[in-house]
């Protein structure tokens, strides 16, 4: 089995990472939604804790979205890029996922920013 340094690892995960904006309009949105989140969070002068909120919402959709496409890719090369209403199904769930988790980070936006920006 192939060992790779820590370094080789990172450099690897990046190259996924780079993959996925590049491939997926919707992680690309993700990263929009979340630098803006982030200023904002800068701007309003949210507490840490709000921020660590912000943080770890924006840290699960990421997180859910690339799962989703490491999921896809998956389904497509094992399906041989056939449709099948399955790995439909299969890929609506995991679709599913990450809208859960825009709606989580939204809801907690709401709450977060809402409350800064009425009051």
């Amino acid at each position: 089995m192939y060992k790779r340094t820590f370094y080789q690892s990172v450099v690897e995960a990046l190259k996924g990472l780079k993959f996925v904006i590049r491939s997926e309009r919707n992680m690309r949105v993700h990263l929009v939604i979340a630098i803006i989140a982030i200023a904002l969070s800068f701007i309003l002068k949210i507490s840490w804790v709000e921020f660590i909120m912000v943080l770890f919402s924006i840290g699960l959709v990421l997180v859910a979205e690339t799962a989703n496409t490491a999921f896809e890719l998956l389904l497509d090369y094992m399906n041989g890029n056939k449709f099948h209403d399955t790995i439909k199904m299969l890929k609506d769930i995991a679709a599913g996922g990450v809208l859960v988790a825009a709606i989580n980070a939204l809801v907690v936006g709401i709450i977060i920013f809402g409350s800064k920006l009425i009051f």
